[in-house]
């Protein structure tokens, strides 16, 4: 559901009647798409933050843009029913995978049912305020609400549902149980390396050489449980000598890493078997890659971190 601001001369003009009576709505098309733009976006970041996908600003302002154009349906004449529902899904899907990429459909799927369901929920704040304002004016068309409302209160009830979700989600985190690990084993430079990993949703690293995904290790909380050799030049890298050899018997990985603050590459080794150590023995999950980040964790129970898509 698509929401529209009051606003004046498109090119046309929309008719509503009530009351045996013709009332004239027109829109300002720049400042329609300009609202619908600035609501997608609030929207695909609660989106994004409920499917646990982050998206760069250059991506989101690409499914933004998207979300803006999808809402001119309002204008086309009048679809069959399931050509509207098609659309709606199909724009739906397209907006979220603009922000967020098609790589995990899953996640994608989804974030587009969250991002409908944020949309339908802000087409009820509209409502609401319609109602307490006493206005009457409400044209739909192919499953697209056009509303009386000024343009500045649906961006801020757009960002209420935002914000209403980050709440939500630092509320849950709160409640969460203490956090879980799990002990890993893997090999670097001919020895065995025995890790405590817990899980971090949020990581999403990969090797660029396999597409697996990466173990993150923290080197300042890891440094005693690794051999000698790769101290030393993991020590090296993070003082700056990037160009020295790296321990025999390992293979070096250049693994891209992006956080909120900076982006940059973290140094890694590919992993010929990494195994999950059990009651019962050592299961091996297959080959992989490690990552070696400069900074603490900041726990103890932990010196690793491995996404929902690793073990």
């Amino acid at each position: 559901m698509r929401i529209f601001p009051s606003g004046a001369p498109y090119t046309g003009v929309t008719d509503a009647a009530f009351g045996g009576e013709s009332i004239k709505a027109v829109v300002y098309l720049d400042v329609l798409l300009l609202v619908n733009f600035l609501a997608a976006y609030f929207l695909l970041l609660a989106a994004g933050a409920l499917g646990g996908l982050r998206a760069g600003f250059g991506r989101m302002l690409l499914g933004s843009g998207a979300a803006a154009l999808s809402s001119l349906i309002l204008f086309a004449p009048e679809l069959p029913y399931p050509a509207q529902l098609l659309y709606k899904v199909g724009t739906a899907l397209l907006v979220t995978a603009a922000a967020f990429g098609w790589r995990r459909p899953r996640r994608l799927l989804t974030a587009a049912c969250w991002y409908a369901a944020l949309n339908i929920a802000l087409a009820g704040l509209a409502f609401l305020a319609v109602l307490r304002s006493g206005t009457d004016l409400v044209q739909t068309g192919n499953l697209t609400v056009y509303l009386r409302i000024s343009p500045l209160l649906l961006v801020g009830l757009s960002g209420v549902c935002c914000l209403a979700v980050e709440l939500g989600l630092r509320l849950l985190d709160r409640r969460k149980p203490a956090v879980q690990t799990v002990g890993l084993e893997l090999e670097l430079a001919g020895v065995p390396v025995h890790l405590r990993a817990a899980l971090d949703t949020g990581c999403h690293l990969r090797d660029p050489a396999t597409c697996l995904p990466v173990l993150v290790v923290s080197f300042a909380d890891a440094r005693a449980r690794l051999p000698e050799p790769v101290q030393r030049y993991l020590q090296g890298w993070f003082q700056g000598e990037t160009t020295a050899q790296p321990p025999p018997g390992t293979h070096l990985r250049l693994i891209p890493c992006r956080t909120a603050a900076q982006s940059g590459l973290l140094p890694g080794f590919a992993v010929g078997s990494i195994g999950l150590i059990t009651e019962h023995g050592i299961l091996a999950l297959g080959r992989g890659a490690v990552a070696f980040a400069p900074q603490s964790f900041g726990s103890e129970r932990y010196e690793a971190l491995y996404g929902s898509d690793f073990l």
